[in-house]
């Protein structure tokens, strides 16, 4: 990468983060805020809903204009429209208290990450060469699980000095967003990418069927978004509650699990972009990250009954995702066409959206009633299951962690095989 492209991708990957930040900082706080307000978890699910869903109602539409478009006006355009949209959120709110207004806030939101994602992509993919993916890509991831570490602990400051009021949230989110306008703006203008050199022909793309003309690509979409289902219908859902019930409601074991889950994936982000472990094949790391994180990750949390075989499990389910991310982002890059990249990961983020508040609400859902009766009833069944899980408050979620790590590492090893069935073939 020349120096300049260089420097300019450290501005954008820095302010990015720094807006990441922001973003994480609000959907944090806000998911407390509306708990407080409601005390109902459904509707908190609903928040997650209404952030997650616009990206895979909107697909089509975000695979027209992400190919339309350069990232780097991508990227500018969708940072000034959620500059606008929160500080029209903080001004309406002045005047109205509403729990809709913020429904409706992070509607649009989501509506305009569904376009950040992938044209982050394409950005990382436009400045790297080939032999910068993996560093560029886990920069990124570096800098996500920088800003998931430190978020909540800041969001949580910010609603107390706003004695429960989301007024300090927003204006954290609203300032996050400068540093990245400024320097889109300003690096635009000295590349003179202002001008009109967009191809209007290209807003109705030609149609790929991806199944044919991408089988390992399908199968990459078809996991991650398996992936998706199963992190939300455990790790987000009840991973809280299950810790909680299973350490007498201690805060502190809860804590100190959930800075071990951002300290992982630093660790990973760390070992990719120093390369000190460097990915030749991307498929085989791809599904082997999978496998460590589902089969000792998964299994770890459901067996544990304490802090420190919590914490080790927050470790070994973290690690590797940075090597799923970067592995991922990299079989696109290496083995589709540049012109199908804007489809391909528009289809990526759209149906892993999809996945978050489906596994949100069947975590729950099936948490409450069907795995802890299942553990709480006296029959063989019940008994041989409290052998593996324990029998406490919160071992039918534990049991729930137990099912996902078999069926997670099973679909790993499957898709480990499928994918080199289809390879050999093409050969």
């Amino acid at each position: 990468m020349q120096k300049q492209n260089y420097n300019f991708f450290i501005l954008i990957w820095s302010t990015q983060t720094l807006s990441t930040l922001g973003n994480l900082i609000i959907s944090y706080g806000i998911g407390i805020w509306i708990f407080l307000q409601t005390h109902r978890a459904l509707d908190v699910a609903l928040g997650i809903t209404a952030f997650y869903l616009p990206a895979w109602i909107f697909s089509r539409m975000v695979e027209k204009y992400i190919k339309l478009y350069s990232p780097e006006k991508i990227l500018l355009y969708t940072s000034l429209c959620g500059l606008f949209l929160w500080a029209l959120i903080e001004i309406i709110r002045n005047y109205q208290q509403s729990l809709i207004t913020i429904y409706f806030a992070l509607i649009i939101s989501g509506f305009l990450k569904s376009f950040q994602v992938p044209a982050l992509a394409i950005f990382i993919r436009k400045y790297s060469e080939n032999n910068d993916y993996q560093k560029n890509i886990s920069l990124f991831s570096l800098g996500n699980a920088t800003t998931a570490l430190i978020s909540p602990e800041i969001a949580t400051v910010l609603l107390k000095v706003g004695n429960g009021n989301i007024n300090s949230l927003l204006i954290t989110n609203i300032i996050s967003y400068f540093g990245i306008i400024y320097v889109l703006l300003r690096t635009l203008k000295i590349k003179n990418i202002y001008s009109k050199e967009e191809n209007k022909e290209q807003i109705n793309p030609t149609k790929i069927n991806i199944k044919k003309k991408y089988p390992t690509i399908c199968i990459l979409i078809v996991f991650t978004s398996v992936m998706s289902f199963c992190s939300n219908r455990t790790y987000e859902s009840i991973l809280s509650p299950m810790i909680l019930s299973r350490s007498n409601e201690n805060q502190t074991v809860l804590a100190i699990v959930n800075s071990f889950f951002g300290l992982g994936s630093i660790c990973g982000g760390i070992l990719l972009t120093k390369k000190i472990f460097t990915i030749k094949n991307p498929y085989t790391v791809f599904y082997l990250s999978a496998l460590i994180s589902f089969l000792f990750g998964d299994s770890l949390m459901a067996l544990g009954q304490n802090c420190l075989i919590w914490c080790l499990a927050a470790i070994a389910a973290t690690i590797p995702m940075p090597f799923v991310t970067a592995a991922s982002n990299m079989i696109v890059y290496q083995n589709a066409s540049v012109n199908d990249h804007p489809k391909l990961f528009t289809q990526i983020n759209s149906w892993e959206s999809l996945m978050i508040p489906i596994g949100a609400f069947l975590g729950g859902y099936l948490a409450d009633n069907f795995f802890t009766p299942l553990i709480s009833r006296t029959n063989n069944l019940s008994f041989l299951l409290e052998k593996v899980v324990g029998k406490t408050e919160g071992s039918g979620m534990a049991l729930m962690f137990l099912g996902t790590s078999i069926i997670g590492s099973f679909l790993s090893i499957s898709g480990f095989f499928i994918n080199k069935m289809i390879l050999i073939n093409k050969k």
